[in-house]
């Protein structure tokens, strides 16, 4: 990964923590959630946006993320006015979490 890509991957996290945690009003997009990672393509065309969500059904959020992606895609683009243009962004539902508390657990069980 580039180190444009990287930065860019690192604001766009920022920004859309920000934007999903307060401009947002769409009721089923509910629970803590957490960008965890954003992924940009080399052509800055595409993104995905990984997400963890504690307490609520993690791939109805996700779903509907995806379902608003235009309206976070413009407010977006309002955040980062450095962009020429705005990557194209899609969701997904990030699993580590759940995986290491899978872990910890079997660790937990073999002492």
């Amino acid at each position: 990964m580039s180190i444009r890509m990287g930065r860019v991957g690192a604001e766009m996290q920022k920004a859309l923590t920000v934007i999903i945690g307060s401009k947002l009003k769409d009721p089923n997009i509910d629970g803590m959630i957490a960008i965890t990672e954003v992924d940009c393509a080399k052509d800055l065309k595409t993104a995905k946006a990984f997400v963890s969500v504690m307490g609520a059904d993690k791939h109805a959020t996700v779903a509907a993320l995806n379902a608003a992606k235009g309206t976070i895609r413009r407010h977006l683009s309002q955040e980062l006015k450095d962009l020429r243009t705005v990557p194209e962004i899609t969701f997904f539902a990030d699993h580590a979490l759940e995986q290491g508390n899978k872990i910890d657990s079997i660790l937990d069980s073999l002492k």
